[in-house]
């Protein structure tokens, strides 16, 4: 199993779309045991969502994601947990103490799309 949390830097990226890299976090009896750092491929959403899963991404955790990449994901059987600031590790370690709380409030995007915002 493994976390991926958009990522800038060491940080959750605040819009997903944007993100720089996917900084993935393997799972292994509910701790992390392994950090790589993935560069955004900028692919569609059903293509991002299918290269996650081969990676055997469980859970995606970002700032703000249009609603179009959420159900891409979601069909892939990956969760996504919207509205994430700060550290990217201390979110991952923060789902795994299941003390991490996402959003699904939409809200439109600076282009007209449907977006949950971070």
């Amino acid at each position: 199993m493994r976390i991926a949390v958009a990522s800038e830097g060491l940080d959750v990226s605040p819009y997903f779309r944007h993100c720089a890299s996917f900084t993935c976090y393997k799972i292994e009896c509910g701790i992390i045991v392994e950090c790589q750092n993935m560069p955004n491929p900028h692919q569609t959403p059903a293509r991002l969502a299918a290269v996650l899963r081969e990676l055997d991404v469980n859970t995606l955790i970002t700032g703000t994601i249009e609603r179009d990449t959420v159900d891409a994901l979601r069909a892939a059987d990956i969760d996504v947990v919207a509205n994430q600031k700060g550290s990217a590790r201390a979110a991952a370690e923060a789902h795994l103490a299941h003390t991490l709380i996402g959003s699904d409030e939409w809200h439109s995007d600076e282009e007209g799309r449907n977006a949950v915002e971070a």
